[in-house]
């Protein structure tokens, strides 16, 4: 699909993920862009297409964090990554759109970050 042929506005941002198939260990990467109804994760493109996959979205702010837990189908993949598909419409959209992120620089995760698991 080309950008020309979407329906839905995509944006750019750029944030840490961790994505989780069942019955396989949880993968850590970046999203690339993000829309409504999808996502592009920079990935290493374990998943199958058409596989059901968990993500958990941590967004930073300078002295809080908020993770967005959410499932996907995977709907492509390529050397950089993989497209998902929001199982439903990504209730949590106007926060990428309305707030910027703080800067992630290098793809390094900052000191004191760690995913919400929730579990203490």
């Amino acid at each position: 699909m080309t950008e020309n042929n979407r329906d839905k506005t995509r944006v750019k941002y750029s944030t840490h993920v961790l994505a989780k198939a069942k019955g396989r260990e949880a993968t850590e990467g970046m999203i690339r862009d993000i829309a409504l109804d999808s996502i592009y994760l920079n990935i290493v493109p374990a998943f199958a297409i058409g596989e059901e996959v968990s993500l958990e979205i941590s967004l930073l702010g300078k002295e809080s964090q908020l993770c967005i837990k959410v499932s996907a189908n995977v709907i492509r993949k390529d050397h950089d990554g993989i497209a998902l598909r929001f199982v439903t419409s990504l209730e949590w959209w106007p926060i990428f759109t309305f707030f910027p992120l703080h800067s992630i620089e290098n793809n390094t995760i900052p000191a004191g970050f760690r995913y919400y698991t929730g579990q203490a």
